[in-house]
């Protein structure tokens, strides 16, 4: 099961994380909040969530406008 994500670059977490935020912008046409997040995934802090959105930023899969509230954008599908 752990090659699945070795082939999309991403941890299960990461992957959980990208799905979920990737369902809510189509359901909703704006993104969740850290807490919406946090709660979606099973996280337990915010910080854990910002760390996740980070390295997903990194690795190109998504892109936050800087200083906005629910400004993340899904670059791969």
């Amino acid at each position: 099961m752990g090659n699945i994500f070795m082939k999309y670059g991403l941890t299960e977490k990461q992957l959980k994380l990208f799905n979920f935020i990737k369902n809510y912008i189509n359901e909703n046409t704006i993104s969740p909040s850290y807490e919406e997040m946090k709660m979606g995934v099973g996280l337990k802090s915010k910080c854990s969530v910002s760390a996740r959105i980070e390295q997903l930023q990194k690795r190109g899969w998504l892109k936050k406008l800087p200083g906005k509230n629910r400004s993340i954008q899904v670059i791969k599908i």
